[in-house]
């Protein structure tokens, strides 16, 4: 994830820099071409040739400006409500009735909602960053594990029937699917466990 994230600062970073270059060779270019047109037009008032000026420099970079630099933020802010409106969405779904958990490729835990965290009776803090091993019952043989981390890896989600050991060391039976959450390169980054108690 946090090479995703650099990757992206990169090339926000190239961006914002080719974008300056471009707009700053832009400025200078109709700059230089109201200097000429200046120098060819008959002698008028100071004021006016400021205002003539003026009016060309901002005719001519006011569509430069628009698309590459004004339209790209508008879309900017586009995607950005799109995306608030969607984590919104996603966190009303996350606080559902059913417990829900959410490791990183390696199965250790991000978040757990709050039906999970009241089924097992940990905290957040208790449990984030820890490995999901911690909720294994010993009730299974290493099968069913082997087993699931196949389908995982291979089908992208499991289906069945398990235990959550609880933090008393109770166990609940529980129907799960975990899914996997791959990225654009077809590479697991996380799992989602959806719990039907």
């Amino acid at each position: 994830m946090s090479n995703n994230y650099q990757s992206l600062k990169t090339n926000h970073s190239q961006s914002a820099r080719w974008l300056l270059a471009i707009l700053t060779v832009s400025a200078f270019l109709i700059e230089l071409l109201v200097l000429l047109l200046s120098g060819i037009l008959p002698d008028m008032p100071k004021i006016a040739r400021y205002l003539l000026d003026s009016i060309i420099s901002a005719t001519l970079l006011f569509p430069i400006f628009y698309f590459m630099v004004f339209r790209p933020m508008l879309k900017n802010i586009t995607k950005l409500k799109q995306a608030e409106e969607n984590l919104r969405i996603i966190s009303v779904a996350f606080e559902s009735k059913d417990p829900i958990l959410i490791t990183d490729a390696n199965s250790n835990i991000l978040r757990a909602n709050n039906m999970f965290l009241r089924i097992t009776g940990y905290t957040a803090e208790e449990i984030v960053g820890k490995n999901s091993r911690i909720f294994k019952s010993e009730r299974y043989n290493s099968d069913l594990h082997k087993n699931m981390w196949e389908k995982l890896l291979h089908a992208g989600s499991w289906r069945g029937e398990i235990r959550i050991k609880g933090s008393d060391g109770r166990e609940v039976p529980a129907g799960v699917v975990i899914t996997a959450v791959k990225d654009e390169r077809q590479e697991t980054t996380h799992y989602v466990a959806i719990y039907n108690l």
